[in-house]
C-alpha cells in the first residue's frame, strides 16, 4: 500500500528540507522517524519522496511526504509522531502506487510581513506577477525559468501583513525573491514596469527576504486527506504556542522596562 502523509514543522530546528549526510533536515528526521517506527524497512524500497522541498528556515504547515508500507493508515500516523522530533503528522491519503507528491496541482505560500508598508501598493506589485511569465530574475535555479502564478493576495491579520503565493510549481527561492521584489515597488525604489521587464526574462536582482517569516500552508492535490489527529500531537502544539505567548509577553515586559529606564 501506498500513503500520502501531510507534515507540519518549525523550519528553524532544521537545515533545511533535503537530506545532508551531516546536517538535520527535515527529509532526514523523516526517514529517521519512518525507519525507527518500522513504518518502511528501505527508503529506495518504499519509494520514499517528498512535495517541496523547503529552504533552511523555512517553516511548513501541509507539505506531503509519500512512501510504500504495510502499516494501516491510522497506524502510520500514530507511529511516525510516536518516534519524530519537530515533525508532526496530521492527516493522510491512500494513493495510487504510482503517485509522486511532486506532481501536485497547487501550492500556497503565506509570507508574515512586520514591516508597515501600503497595503494598496503591495497589492498593485503583487498582481504584476500573476499569470505565467518568465521568473528567472527571481530564483537561485538556472535554466527555464517559465511558471506560472495563480494569485498574490495581500491582507492584514493581528498587526501583521501576509502576502499568500499560489502556483502549481515555484523555481527555488522564487517566494522570497517575489516578496523582496513587491516590497521594493511598495517603498519606491522601484517600478511597476521594472518588475514587468524582469518578468520578460531581463536580468534584475531585487534581493530576498528573510527565510523565517516563510511558510508552506499546503499542496494541493486531487484526493482527499483524512485528517488524525491524535491528543499528544494537540498537547504539543498548545505546549508550543504557550511557549511562544510566553516569549513574546517576556520580549514586551523587555522593551517596556527599557524604555522606563531610558534616560531623559
Amino acid at each position: 500500500m501506498r500513503v500520502a502523509i501531510k507534515i507540519a514543522y518549525d523550519g528553524r530546528a532544521f537545515y533545511g528540507h533535503q537530506r545532508q549526510p551531516d546536517r538535520r533536515t527535515v527529509e532526514g528526521e523523516c526517514l529517521a522517524t519512518l525507519r525507527a517506527a518500522k513504518i518502511i524497512r528501505n527508503p529506495k524500497d518504499s519509494f520514499f519522496r517528498s512535495a517541496s522541498r523547503t529552504d533552511r528556515g523555512v517553516s511548513a504547515v501541509g507539505n506531503v511526504i509519500a512512501f510504500d508500507t504495510s502499516l494501516a493508515p491510522v497506524a502510520v500516523i500514530g507511529a511516525f509522531n510516536d518516534k519524530a522530533r519537530d515533525v508532526w503528522a496530521w492527516a493522510i491519503a491512500e494513493v495510487p502506487g504510482t503517485f509522486h507528491p511532486r506532481h501536485a496541482i497547487g501550492r500556497w505560500y503565506r509570507y508574515f510581513l512586520l514591516e508597515d508598508v501600503l497595503d494598496r501598493s503591495l497589492a498593485e506589485a503583487g498582481a504584476v506577477f500573476v499569470g505565467t511569465h518568465d521568473f528567472r530574475a527571481f530564483s537561485s535555479e538556472p535554466g527555464s525559468g517559465l511558471r506560472r502564478i495563480d494569485r498574490v493576495d495581500v491582507s492584514r491579520d493581528a498587526g501583521m501583513m501576509i502576502i499568500d503565493v499560489h502556483a502549481p510549481s515555484f523555481l527555488r527561492g522564487m517566494v522570497r525573491r517575489i516578496v523582496a521584489a513587491m516590497l521594493a515597488s511598495a517603498r519606491g525604489d522601484i517600478s511597476l514596469d521594472d518588475l514587468r521587464r524582469a518578468l520578460l526574462g531581463h536580468k534584475r536582482d531585487f534581493g530576498t527576504v528573510a527565510p523565517e517569516p516563510l511558510v508552506l500552508m499546503d499542496v494541493e492535490y486531487d484526493l482527499v486527506f483524512k485528517t488524525v489527529l491524535k491528543p499528544k500531537i494537540r498537547d504539543e502544539w498548545r505546549d508550543a504556542a504557550a511557549d511562544l505567548r510566553l516569549r513574546l509577553r517576556f520580549l514586551d515586559e523587555v522593551d517596556r522596562f527599557a524604555h522606563i529606564t531610558e534616560p531623559a
